[in-house]
């Protein structure tokens, strides 16, 4: 089991997993509750779709369920070339 890294700019369309992903675990990348249907509407895609890729994302090891919400593990690095320091 490795590191995963995504280019989050250069994400296509049908990786919606990833596009999950990364809205669940944001700038600061600290445990967070996810709002589904508010992910789902920013995706255009369904809550059920959404609620799936997370239980998805979490068998694979790349989110860890906790009682306040998920946090990622050490198994995935975003990656944002477009972010200016």
């Amino acid at each position: 089991m490795g590191v995963r890294a995504i280019n989050l700019n250069e994400l296509k369309d049908d990786e919606l997993r990833f596009r999950i992903l990364a809205e669940i675990v944001g700038e600061d990348r600290a445990p967070k509750r996810a709002d589904f249907s508010a992910i789902a509407k920013k995706l255009g895609t369904d809550r059920q779709s959404v609620a799936y890729h997370v239980k998805v994302l979490v068998k694979q090891g790349y989110l860890r369920a906790l009682t306040s919400g998920y946090e990622p593990t050490g198994r995935i690095l975003f990656i944002d070339d477009e972010a200016q320091a």
